[in-house]
């Protein structure tokens, strides 16, 4: 990369390309947005005139070509990432995926030997896995181990009818938000050394045939049960259990900002931030600079992992 600021392109213009566009240029140290894409060129350009952004385009190839992009943000639908991620591989372009990052192991596996083979990096965008105080706490976790149990959910009610109830969309509350909790199971079994059990799960489908509600659990050394709903509103916080500690991520554990512990032990990590997205951002950005092609703190054999736990369960 040419340039000591990596400069980043959006593929999609929703509320979350939104959300990422903002954190990056308003909180972010070693990236910035500059351009946006979407097949619609009207709302593209709307998008970049609302956002101050130089660039815009009304085709993802447009983006995959532009010489002024150096990464690009996945931000759209869950069944159109393996293709638009594949497009930008292919054009040279290190990827950033909002999760979930693909649908199919079989993609994610063709996703990452292309990004291999073309010397770019390929990340999920899990940006939980990057904030100040999960980093904190995943220093602190060896000292605190053994770690039996850890229970997580993530629940709000989703608009009725929209694309979170549409089969044909991926929707759901496991593809959209059990991902984080599957994501924190995983991340917790490889940082303690400990083998990830398949899971026994439970779905609650709902007219439309998407699992409205679904939980998960594992029987292994490392006893978990993850919860998703987009009908319920879920216990926000996350707690992690010893033979003689608790701990809690206080607050929406999926944008740690206070994590506390108690028992035998006592502790706690407090690290409030503005934004969330800008952590995973120059996380990334950092990873690009070192010439990495596979990100530390949100390894792409971890996706695959919940990738193919997800799959399993719910396809």
């Amino acid at each position: 990369m040419e340039h000591s600021t990596l400069r980043w392109g959006i593929a999609g213009a929703g509320a979350i390309a939104r959300r990422f566009c903002h954190d990056v240029n308003q909180f972010a140290t070693a990236g910035r947005v500059v351009a946006i894409a979407a097949r619609d060129a009207t709302r593209a350009a709307d998008f970049a005139s609302q956002q101050a952004l130089p660039h815009a385009y009304g085709s993802y190839l447009a983006l995959a070509e532009s010489p002024e992009v150096d990464a690009v943000y996945v931000a759209t639908i869950h069944p159109e990432h393996a293709a638009i991620a594949r497009l930008m591989l292919e054009h040279g372009k290190h990827v950033l995926v909002e999760k979930p990052a693909v649908l199919r192991v079989a993609d994610w596996d063709e996703l990452v030997e292309l990004a291999h083979r073309r010397g770019v990096l390929l990340m999920e965008a899990m940006k939980v896995m990057c904030f100040p105080a999960w980093r904190a706490l995943w220093e602190q976790l060896p000292a605190l181990a053994p770690v039996r149990r850890v229970r997580a959910a993530f629940g709000s009610c989703a608009e009725p009818g929209g694309k979170l109830f549409d089969p044909m969309l991926a929707g759901g509350a496991g593809w959209d938000v059990g991902v984080y909790g599957v994501w924190l199971y995983v991340a917790l079994c490889h940082r303690l050394g400990l083998d990830c059990p398949a899971p026994r799960s439970e779905l609650s489908r709902g007219p439309s045939g998407v699992d409205e509600q679904c939980r998960f659990y594992f029987d292994g050394a490392l006893g978990g049960e993850i919860g998703a709903s987009i009908v319920a509103e879920l216990d926000k916080a996350a707690h992690l259990e010893g033979d003689d500690w608790q701990l809690e991520i206080a607050g929406k554990w999926w944008n740690p900002q206070q994590v506390r512990w108690w028992g035998e032990t006592a502790g706690e990590i407090a690290r409030p931030v503005e934004g969330g997205m800008q952590f995973q951002a120059d996380h990334f950005a950092a990873c690009v600079a070192a010439g990495l092609l596979d990100a530390p703190w949100v390894p792409q054999a971890l996706s695959r992992q919940v990738i193919g736990i997800l799959e399993s369960a719910l396809t």
